[in-house]
């Protein structure tokens, strides 16, 4: 999968969240690093990131890399557990069913 239609997905994601009632703010959105604040309606927020890790990227072609990329849930100890659960199953429901092909390296053109 390349890195643009991941991204693509990701925000799709944030979108269905907000249809739940989540409140979705996009903290950081750069090339490779993506980072949401993501809050029920209870007030227990949580923090959705994506991260492509150039550093340890290999070659595939002269204008082409393949890179790992990183994502999870970062939140408070304790009263966030259930609430990242349920955001990182979320997305991995989300993303199975809008792409089958579940891979965790991604095309790039840097």
């Amino acid at each position: 999968m390349d890195l643009k239609t991941f991204v693509s997905l990701y925000l799709e994601f944030l979108k269905e969240c907000e249809q739940k009632g989540w409140k979705i703010e996009i903290l950081i959105e750069e090339f490779g690093n993506y980072l949401s604040s993501i809050e029920n309606d209870e007030g227990i927020e949580v923090q959705f990131f994506m991260e492509l890790d150039v550093e340890n990227s290999e070659k595939i072609s002269d204008t082409v890399k393949q890179g790992k990329l990183n994502y999870g849930v970062i939140r408070n100890k304790g009263e966030g557990d259930v609430f990242a659960k349920e955001v990182l199953d979320a997305f991995h429901q989300y993303w199975s069913k809008h792409s089958p092909k579940r891979k965790s390296f991604f095309i790039y053109k840097p």
